[in-house]
């Protein structure tokens, strides 16, 4: 600890950042501060955890690789540590990985799914000359690492899992009391289940949004990524009122830029993002042109941009002060639209319009939030609509697709554009950004449910087990399935027949792939049934022209596009980690742990579909060369997957993937463990 502080709440607190948030809560949320303390040994363990898993799966200090793994060391005559430290420790293998003569990292592993994911146990060890130490916080397993595997960015990543540690603890504390919340609810009105519930809390005319209602169930953020919940540069006050647990409305205010310092890309209609606004919420243009009557400004010479209130208050007025004084850009305090917080945190689901519409408002943030600071470039807010007009043309044209996927549309972006002198012209156009997104809302069905992908594994309130195994409850009765091991199987193939067929087709035929993660997917389901798949979010994806070319598709980008690459394994890549490790990977283990699947049995199903939609593009003979690539490298013994841990050891060193092994190549994949109970 680098703080001292002997009062006994205090003594609980290990980091800076610990000592911060409850020091914020104890000042301005008193009710919140006893249970910060209760959650905060959880918190540590579950990031504590993710980042061992990161560490295992992208060989970190070699743990995976130059280790070597032990069966139930109770049961063995040369345990790791004393045995008075593993009376409680599941059964399953430790991983020990010797550093030197004297320093041992020890762990068990209660269970390995596909793609080298592996769920640690307790008790996390460190011995050092026989004498055993728990390691129970991220920050002492950094604190020894560092010794052995040097790296220049140990001391940043130890302050975002310190960070992390912080907000995920805040996170339970609030998510915890919306549970309790929600069960009363769901008892008041009958409701058998959480799935159940939101029909009923969320019903057309209501003031709770579905696809809100369940992505705030999503409080441990990132499935894979160790910093899930890190919010590096929003200080405790701000998430009190701007994280996704808050419960207060988040305001977008417009600002206006001259339109000569604007980058723009309208609608199909012709209106930037203001003009879009303001004709859904008319008192916004009554708010504007008050505001520059007053300082006798021309409001047709100005582009109104929503700006998170977070965002003008702590980045666009510093950064922007010289622009704001001389009339470039000009803050319009009264003209204010409330936004819901989604999972992302930047994307703002907007109020109800006069005509009760919502739109989905993605606006920067400088804060460091995963691996990205989440302000927005200039390329991804002109490029977003052109694109969703591409994708749209694209599934058009599919029967494959052309029913069954949904494209959540980017309807209008723009961006600052700095002078040519600007000593800093990246951050300040990143800085004040905006992207415009229709809701979901104006897509969905009557008998449909959407859930977003990142919800699914989430802690179901209402039965305490999860949204998934929820779901697969009710699949299993309208699929006549008794068993819910058979059931999860079959859920398990309907769910790739309809994940697999986007992604495939866009990579193979098209070269793009869609950053199709579990956050970006929304999947809507009749009777539990696995039905349409609706994408969102187009900043990370990769085009691979040539492909695109072929099928007489053109592409005008905004030239300098990251999203555009002339490297084929750079496209691929990203389909293969953001479709298969980290969506079907999370959804199989989530299966196989909760639903008793096979997982085996699931990745034989999962292969088929993707044969069967490769069989079926290799009909096409232009296409034959590109299908033969993409089969070797789909079903080949390793794939890559994002390194969350390397890239953040390196940050000057950008994307990085680690290769894992592949469950769709034969006899490629096998679990080791697979210890953890049904419905844990």
């Amino acid at each position: 600890m680098s703080f001292q502080d002997t009062t006994p709440a205090r003594l609980q607190l290990r980091t800076i950042e610990e000592l911060r948030m409850y020091e914020t809560l104890d000042a301005t949320a008193p009710q919140y501060a006893p249970a910060f303390l209760e959650h905060l040994p959880r918190a540590r363990s579950v990031v504590l955890h993710r980042l061992l898993a990161a560490l295992w799966r992208e060989d970190v200090g070699a743990i995976r690789t130059a280790g070597r793994r032990l069966e139930d060391p109770r049961h063995r005559a040369d345990p790791p540590a004393p045995a008075s430290l593993l009376d409680d420790v599941q059964p399953g293998g430790w991983q020990v990985r010797e550093f030197d003569g004297t320093t041992v990292l020890a762990f068990p592993i209660r269970a390995e799914h596909a793609f080298d994911d592996i769920k640690p146990g307790h008790p996390v060890l460190c011995l050092d000359a026989g004498e055993a130490t728990v390691i129970d916080s991220p920050h002492d397993l950094v604190e020894l690492l560092a010794a052995y595997e040097p790296a220049p960015g140990w001391r940043s990543f130890a302050a975002e899992l310190a960070d992390t540690v912080a907000n995920l603890t805040l996170a339970y504390v609030r998510s915890e009391e919306q549970r309790l919340a929600l069960r009363r609810v769901a008892t008041r009105l009958r409701a058998p289940d959480t799935v159940g519930l939101a029909r009923m809390v969320c019903a057309r005319d209501a003031p709770q949004h579905v696809m809100v209602f369940f992505e705030r169930l999503n409080t441990e953020g990132h499935n894979l990524h160790p910093c899930g919940r890190g919010r590096l540069g929003m200080q405790p006050a701000a998430l009190l009122h701007h994280d996704l647990e808050s419960e207060t409305a988040t305001d977008l205010v417009m600002v206006g830029v001259r339109r000569e310092r604007v980058e723009s890309t309208p609608d199909e209609r012709g209106r930037d993002v203001g003009q879009l606004l303001c004709a859904e919420y008319p008192r916004l243009d009554t708010a504007i042109r008050a505001h520059l009557r007053v300082d006798q400004l021309d409001p047709t010479g100005y582009l109104f941009l929503p700006v998170h209130a977070w965002q003008l208050e702590q980045v666009v007025g510093p950064l922007l002060a010289e622009e704001i004084a001389e009339g470039t850009v000009v803050p319009v305090p009264a003209a204010r639209l409330a936004g819901v917080p989604t999972s992302s945190v930047r994307t703002l689901l907007t109020e109800r319009s006069p005509s009760g519409r919502r739109l989905l408002v993605k606006t920067a943030l400088d804060t460091l939030i995963g691996s990205t600071r989440r302000s927005i470039s200039a390329h991804t807010t002109n490029n977003g609509p052109v694109y969703s007009r591409l994708l749209q043309r694209i599934i058009d044209g599919e029967p494959a697709l052309v029913d069954r996927i949904v494209l959540l549309e980017e309807l209008a972006g723009a961006s600052y554009l700095p002078p040519a002198q600007d000593p800093d012209p990246q951050r300040r156009s990143r800085a004040l950004s905006a992207l415009v997104r229709r809701d979901i809302s104006d897509y969905l069905r009557p008998e449909e449910l959407p859930v977003p992908g990142c919800a699914l594994p989430a802690r179901a309130p209402v039965t305490e087990s999860s949204l998934l195994v929820e779901l697969v409850t009710r699949y299993a009765a309208t699929r006549g399935e008794t068993d819910l091991g058979a059931a999860g199987l079959r859920f398990a193939e309907e769910y790739a027949t309809l994940l697999l067929p986007v992604t495939v087709i866009l990579m193979t035929k098209y070269g793009i792939a869609v950053e199709a993660h579990l956050q970006n997917c929304i999947f809507t389901f009749v009777d539990a049934v696995p039905t349409r798949l609706v994408l969102r979010d187009w900043g990370g994806m990769r085009i691979y022209p040539p492909r695109l070319r072929r099928q007489g598709l053109p592409l005008h980008p905004r030239p300098g596009a990251v999203t555009v690459t002339d490297d084929v394994h750079v496209m691929r890549a990203k389909t293969l980690y953001t479709v298969l490790s980290n969506h079907l990977g999370e959804i199989v283990a989530h299966l196989v742990t909760r639903c008793g699947v096979d997982p085996h049995a699931a990745w034989r199903r999962v292969r088929a579909v993707l044969e069967g939609l490769l069989a079926g593009l290799d009909a096409d003979p232009a296409l034959r060369e590109d299908v033969a690539a993409d089969r070797a490298v789909l079903l080949a013994p390793t794939v890559p997957v994002k390194s969350f841990a390397r890239m953040r050891l390196d940050p000057a060193g950008g994307d990085r993937y680690a290769q894992v092994r592949n469950p769709l190549h034969d006899d490629a994949w096998a679990p080791c463990l697979a210890l953890g109970s049904r419905h844990r």
